[in-house]
């Protein structure tokens, strides 16, 4: 059976093993905090064996405790205080045709949900003019508690409807709590588009 990688740093550490390359402290800091980026600390669903494996490996090499390294990490990369309306709904924004429907799935990763949401006026108003900019039928912005693992997301544009037949769920003033979604490449686009046909 052919081994499943959810990090790229898996294949990269796979390969540096296969080429008999030394893997420093740096080096293997930087993977690891690759795999732990990639996984949400091994959280998501597309973590594998093979990246709990090889990030357990590294962590050894690195010298840290990859759970307290790893939270710490999360952490520090959900302020999103800084970032204005559009920048924080197109920080990562990926375009897809779901059906015959064009839609934009952005996620931004937090510690706090509610947070977020304190600017949910701002953050509507940010995607209404971009759906308009981009003649979108939909777009759906999910907000990830990385520590809970769950998602806060709300659907907007003429085609909004489909996040509700998607989930089976209402989106009550476009937003809905989706228990356990944490994954878009998962989660998110097989659901939408499964409820597209």
């Amino acid at each position: 059976m052919q081994n499943q990688y959810g990090c790229s740093a898996t294949v990269l550490y796979k390969l540096y093993k296969q080429n008999n390359v030394e893997i420093d402290k740096k080096i293997a800091t930087l993977m690891l905090s690759a795999i732990i980026s990639d996984t949400l600390l091994f959280k998501s669903p597309t973590c594998t064996k093979e990246d709990k494996e090889v990030a357990s490996k590294l962590q050894e090499i690195a010298g840290i405790n990859v759970e307290e390294y790893g939270m710490a990490m999360l952490k520090a990369g959900t302020d999103l205080s800084d970032f204005s309306a559009n920048e924080l709904i197109t920080l990562d924004a990926k375009e897809f045709l779901i059906g015959n429907v064009k839609t934009v799935v952005a996620q931004v990763n937090t510690a706090s949900i509610p947070e977020v949401l304190e600017r949910e006026q701002e953050i509507k108003s940010a995607i209404e003019e971009y759906i308009k900019a981009n003649n979108l039928g939909l777009f759906f912005f999910v907000i990830t508690d990385i520590i809970n693992s769950n998602s806060q997301a709300i659907a907007l544009g003429e085609n909004a409807s489909l996040a509700e037949k998607a989930y089976n769920t209402k989106f009550e003033n476009n937003t809905a709590f989706l228990p356990g979604v944490v994954s878009r490449k998962k989660q998110v686009i097989p659901v939408l588009t499964e409820a597209a046909e």
